[in-house]
């Protein structure tokens, strides 16, 4: 049986995310861990884990995925960018990990005049490096199709299926 989710607020507190999204109807939930469009982020505090937890057991939502920061873009050509970037999603990596969930939401990026191919091996490499220092790790990462506005890639099957092979 299709599962029904939405992408549910955090606001208040994320351990009340799951009862927001039980009482709307649904079975499964996507939510932010931090503000989705601002560099800084804090970790997940220490004292809404167990809450959090308790919550999603308590209300059996599953199952849960995250997406990350609209800023995020491993597929720039540009070093500072593309720095600050990795460093942001290994943060959400972390407070995946943290938090008990499993999967991961990101769009591809943009290549921002570096060409499709180029952003294509830059979100490859970046993505290899952040899978290699994550060891051990439980959260699966899920590209996200792109509309194609701008540079954007993942908008075509194509550009998602060389990510994918492209990491090891």
């Amino acid at each position: 049986m299709p599962l029904l989710g939405a992408h549910v607020s955090i606001a208040g507190g994320i351990y009340k995310a799951p009862s927001l999204a039980r009482e709307i109807g649904c079975q499964s939930m996507q939510i932010f861990t931090r503000n989705a469009s601002q560099w800084h982020a804090e970790l997940v505090k220490p004292e809404e884990i167990a809450p959090f937890r308790k919550a999603l057991q308590d209300t059996g939502i599953s199952p849960v995925l995250v997406h990350d920061s609209y800023l995020i873009n491993l597929a720039s050509p540009d070093p500072d960018l593309r720095g600050k970037s990795m460093a942001a999603f290994r943060a959400e990596m972390e407070r995946c990990e943290a938090l008990g969930i499993s999967g991961l939401v990101t769009h591809p990026g943009a290549h921002r005049g570096a060409g499709e191919d180029r952003g294509i091996e830059l979100f490859v490499q970046s993505m290899n490096r952040l899978l290699q220092a994550q060891q051990g790790g439980r959260v699966k990462i899920l590209l996200e199709i792109t509309a194609g506005q701008g540079t954007s890639l993942g908008y075509r099957f194509e550009h998602l299926a060389r990510m994918i092979t492209g990491i090891e």
